[in-house]
């Protein structure tokens, strides 16, 4: 199967260019020039520094230069579509986890208010399809924990978990633990309470942020507790003022947990972006993916984010500064620039070290369906420095096919992060010819 190309960058190192070269030469020439000049003057050691110079800055620049590429070279993905004219429309909830003990990860993919899918890998080229479950109540949001404690992974959709049977070949069983939560955007687990069990943390524009204790007997309604007012989507759970237990975070602000998850105390983080002129619906304000890390290593959670919904939106991190959630710094990662194509809504977040080197780096994707002027693309931002200040833009995949609530993890077992991803709904000039599909990153980096 071919694709079409798009566009690509190119980039200029004056080290490692011709030009470069010519001027590293001059610089020679005029140096040892210089140190004829003053041989016997009264600075006879300045013409010896800047000879020096020019050799250091020659094969240091050429070390620079062959050291980029190197890096450059080590991330490389090779791309798999693994399914194709999915039945269905609004393919939204994502999740990757070993559902069948077998110590491999499963791509599970849920289509909103429709059929869940589980993909078992076989090859790289070769992916095993199962229809796990119906009539899933949820838009976006998936979660993935062992909800009755079998030791199986099961699914947990707005108000319904799907129990795994142990079997990808039988249908999950579906069971509804509140009625009335449906169209969930976003969901995380976490102990919220410290009863040393995972609770649900979800978000839905349709109700508002909350979180849910599951029951001894989870065939039982689960008690719902409210945590504050909603947005569409910026979900994410963690530690922000170091007290040990997770607080929550809903795009420009975060909630901290009082009480075992019974009070909340609402505390501002920062703005998002604001949605262009031209694509201003309700649900694109202030909805985001946001993930809780320690971005620069000094031991304080600190908050990624990409604008989610809109096109021509930005990646930025937030510097928890005091290690308590009350003084933020915001570090830029990708600002649109007025020379670039504008690209479409960041809705995938990875943050993960992909290059190998111990700092986190940052994966997402265009979307197809919220599209920017040029054909989407999937991205790394690699973490040049370790500490979140210096970012290289990687374009990893360019074939005209975009990226919706993309996961990472090690499908292949060779200890590398590979990804899969697919579209929310397809666009009718992508490289399929408008069809949805599924698309796997095998990582094959250096």
């Amino acid at each position: 199967m071919r694709y079409a190309r798009s566009r690509s960058e190119k980039s200029f190192s004056l080290k490692a260019s011709p030009l470069g070269t010519t001027l590293l030469c001059k610089a020679w020439r005029v140096s040892v020039s210089k140190v004829r000049n003053y041989r016997f003057g009264r600075y006879p050691t300045v013409g010896i520094v800047l000879a020096v110079w020019a050799v250091v800055y020659a094969v240091g620049g050429s070390l620079e230069g062959r050291a980029e590429e190197a890096r450059v070279r080590r991330l490389r993905f090779r791309h798999h579509v693994i399914d194709v004219g999915v039945e269905g429309r609004g393919f939204g909830q994502t999740a990757l986890g070993d559902l069948t003990g077998d110590g491999r990860p499963e791509f599970v993919m849920g289509v909103s208010g429709g059929q869940i899918y589980v993909y078992e890998y076989q090859t790289p080229e070769r992916w095993v399809r199962y229809r796990v479950g119906e009539n899933s109540p949820s838009d976006v949001g998936l979660a993935l924990l062992d909800v009755d404690r079998d030791g199986r992974l099961d699914l947990v959709t707005g108000g319904a978990w799907y129990r795994n049977g142990g079997s990808l070949s039988r249908p999950f069983e579906r069971i509804v633990f509140d009625p009335k939560l449906r169209g969930v955007h976003d969901m995380a687990v976490a102990d919220l309470d410290g009863d040393g069990r995972l609770d649900v943390v979800c978000l839905s524009d349709r109700a508002d942020l909350r979180w849910y204790r599951i029951p001894d007997d989870p065939r039982e309604p689960w008690e719902m507790i409210s945590i504050g007012p909603p947005v569409h989507a910026g979900l994410a759970v963690g530690d922000l003022n170091g007290d040990g237990a997770p607080d929550v975070v809903r795009t420009n602000v975060w909630f901290e947990n009082q009480e075992r998850g019974r009070k909340w105390v609402e505390h501002p983080i920062g703005p998002s972006t604001p949605p262009p002129p031209d694509f201003r619906p309700k649900f694109a304000f202030d909805a985001t993916k946001a993930r809780v890390v320690d971005m620069n290593g000094d031991g304080r959670n600190d908050v990624v984010f990409t604008d989610a919904e809109i096109p021509g939106g930005k990646v930025w991190w937030m510097e928890n500064k005091d290690g308590r959630g009350t003084v933020w710094q915001r570090h830029d990662v990708f600002v649109p620039q007025p020379n670039q194509p504008r690209r479409g809504a960041f809705h995938s977040l990875v943050v993960a070290d992909f290059t190998g080197d111990g700092a986190l780096d940052i994966f997402s994707a265009e979307m197809e369906w919220v599209r920017g002027a040029a054909p989407p693309r999937w991205y790394i931002w690699e973490n040049v420095d370790g500490r979140g200040h210096q970012w290289r833009e990687h374009v990893i995949l360019d074939v005209n096919l975009g990226g919706h609530e993309c996961v990472a993890g090690d499908v292949t077992g060779d200890g590398k992060l590979d990804i899969l991803g697919k579209p929310w709904v397809p666009h009718k000039d992508n490289a399929l010819g408008g069809k949805s599909f599924v698309v796997f990153l095998e990582n094959l980096s250096d």
